[in-house]
Parts: structure tokens; sequence; C-alpha cells
């Protein structure tokens, strides 16, 4: 069985790769404070941020699992397809799909954080924003999933 040569990195997939590990470090305190490892999650001196409200709130545990948990289920997989998408056609396309449905996903949230608390999580914000990245370097990876 012959190994695919893998392509070489693209700026664009150093740029998915760096905002994929930055929104997972953005979810690693979220997760600790909602599994109450730690006691508090600072923010920025700002009065548009709280994140400790909304962290804590009915949303932020749907099926009664805190979404850090499942923001850091979800990013790992992003990650995995990223690297994957270097050897494996099929991965872009998954990629592209995943990069879509993260995006829509981070979007959706701080929609919702704006409409239901007036506030937004600071984390979660540079998560969503670290997703944007993602999905512009991405670009053409969901442009031709959705081919």
């Amino acid at each position: 069985m012959s190994r695919r040569k893998s392509q070489p990195c693209t700026c664009e997939d150093a740029i998915m790769l760096g905002a994929c590990c930055c929104a997972l470090a953005t979810l690693v305190p979220i997760t600790l404070y909602q599994l109450g490892a730690i006691d508090s999650l600072p923010d920025p001196h700002c009065r548009v941020f709280d994140s400790e409200r909304i962290t804590t709130s009915r949303a932020a545990h749907p099926f009664g699992i805190p979404d850090g948990i499942l923001g850091i289920a979800s990013f790992s997989t992003t990650l995995a397809l990223i690297l994957l998408a270097r050897k494996h056609e099929p991965a872009k396309k998954l990629l592209g799909a995943k990069l879509a449905l993260d995006a829509s996903a981070a979007a959706f949230n701080a929609g919702r954080q704006v409409i239901s608390f007036g506030k937004l999580c600071s984390w979660c914000t540079a998560t969503a924003i670290s997703t944007g990245v993602m999905a512009y370097a991405g670009r053409s990876n969901i442009r031709n999933a959705v081919k």
C-alpha cells in the first residue's frame, strides 16, 4: 500500500491551524469554570462582558452538558480535519462543511448572548473570532464542500 505524500502547508493551512488552537485555548478556562475547577472567569474591565453569568446559564448547558466540553470536542474534530485535509482529499470537503458549521454556530451563540443577556462572554467572543478567522482562511474548502 503506497502512502500519499502530504501537500505542502499553505499559509491558509497555518492560519486555520493557529486559529483552531486559539479557539481550543479559549475554551479551556470556560470548561474549567463550568466544571468548578476554577472559582472565577475574569473579564476585561468593560461593561459589555459578563462571562460568568453567561457560562453558568441554562443556555450554556445544552442537554445538561457544559458547552465548553462540547466546544472542545467540536474544535478537536476541526483540528483533526485540518491535519487530515493535507493528505486525504475527502477530508477537504468534510473540513469545508465543518468550518461552515463552526462559523454558523459561533455567530448564533454570539447573537444569542447579546439578545438573551445584553452582554457577551469575553472568552466566547475570542472563540467566535478565532472561528471566523478559521472560516475565512478555509473559504476555498467551504466553497468546495458546497459544490
